[in-house]
C-alpha cells in the first residue's frame, strides 16, 4: 500500500533545513501540500521552490505574536492544516548542571517545549473542525535514556514534550486527530556531524544496525505517521535510533 497524502496540507516547524526539510521534501512526495515554516524564511523558501504549491513562512516559534501572523497567513493561502510536524528547536550540549546559565535555560526550553505547545496550540481548533489530522511532535533518544552529551536542559525539554503530546493525544482524539511522537537518535543534521566528526566509527559500534542515521530515515516515520496507514496510532513515541535503544 503506498503513502497518499493528496489533497492534504502538511506545515512543517523548522522546515528550513535538516530533519525538517527532509519531511517536507518526502511528504510532497506522497503528495502533500508543504508549508515550510522556519525561523529563517529564506531557508524556508529554499525547502519549498521546487514543491508544487509550496508556502514558505518565517515564524519565530518562542513569540506568540509571531505564531498568531503565521497562522493567519496559512490560513487565509492555503484554508488549513491537516497534517502538523513541530520540528522546530535546538540542540545544546553537556557541560555540567553547574554550568547551565537561567537565559540558556528558558532560550532552549521556550523553543523546544513552549513553541511546540504554541504551535499546537494556534492550529488545534482548525484541526478538529476537519475531523481528521495528524500532529507529529519531536522528542529526543535523550529524554528516553537520560542525556549524556547533550544537555540537561535539551533532555528535560524533549522528555517533557512526551507528556505533553500524550496529553494532547487524549484531547484531540475524540476530534479525529492523533498526536505521536519521535524520538531520534544520533542523525546527521549538521549540528550532530560536528559533534561526531572524527568519532563516527566509535558512534557507530554502539548501534546495532552499524549506521548514523539520515534525516530520510526519520522523515519516513512520519510520512506514516501523517497518513491514514496510522489512524489507529496516537500516544505513542517511535525510536529512530538504529537499534542503540530499544524500550
Amino acid at each position: 500500500m503506498r503513502i497518499d497524502l493528496s489533497g492534504k496540507v502538511a506545515l512543517i516547524t523548522g522546515g528550513g533545513a535538516g530533519i525538517g526539510q527532509a519531511c517536507a521534501k518526502t511528504l510532497a512526495s506522497t503528495g502533500a501540500r508543504i508549508v515550510a515554516v522556519d525561523i529563517n524564511e529564506a531557508n524556508a523558501r529554499t525547502t519549498v521552490q521546487e514543491l508544487p504549491g509550496g508556502l514558505a513562512v518565517g515564524c519565530d516559534v518562542r513569540d506568540p505574536e509571531s505564531i498568531t501572523a503565521m497562522r493567519d497567513q496559512v490560513l487565509r493561502e492555503v484554508g488549513g492544516v491537516d497534517i502538523l510536524v513541530n520540528c522546530a528547536g535546538i540542540i545544546l550540549y553537556s557541560r555540567g548542571i553547574g554550568e547551565v546559565t537561567l537565559e540558556e535555560w528558558d532560550r532552549l526550553v521556550e523553543i523546544n517545549l513552549r513553541g511546540t505547545h504554541l504551535v499546537c496550540q494556534a492550529f488545534a481548533e482548525n484541526m478538529k473542525s476537519r475531523g481528521w489530522g495528524k500532529i507529529v511532535n519531536f522528542s529526543s533518544l535523550a529524554a528516553r535514556v537520560g542525556g549524556i552529551e547533550v544537555g540537561i536542559h535539551y533532555t528535560a525539554s524533549k522528555a517533557a514534550l512526551i507528556g505533553f503530546s500524550k496529553s494532547l493525544a487524549k484531547e484531540l482524539g475524540p476530534h479525529g486527530v492523533c498526536v505521536n511522537v519521535v524520538a531520534p537518535g544520533v542523525i546527521l543534521t549538521e549540528p550532530v556531524k560536528k559533534q561526531v566528526l572524527g568519532h563516527e566509527e566509535e558512534y557507530m559500534k554502539t548501534l546495532p544496525l552499524r549506521r548514523l542515521g539520515e534525516p530520510e530515515d526519520v522523515a519516513n516515520v512520519i510520512a506514516f505517521l501523517a497518513s491514514s496507514m496510522s489512524d489507529y496510532v496516537t500516544g505513542v513515541v517511535i525510536d529512530i535510533n538504529g537499534g542503540i535503544y530499544m524500550g
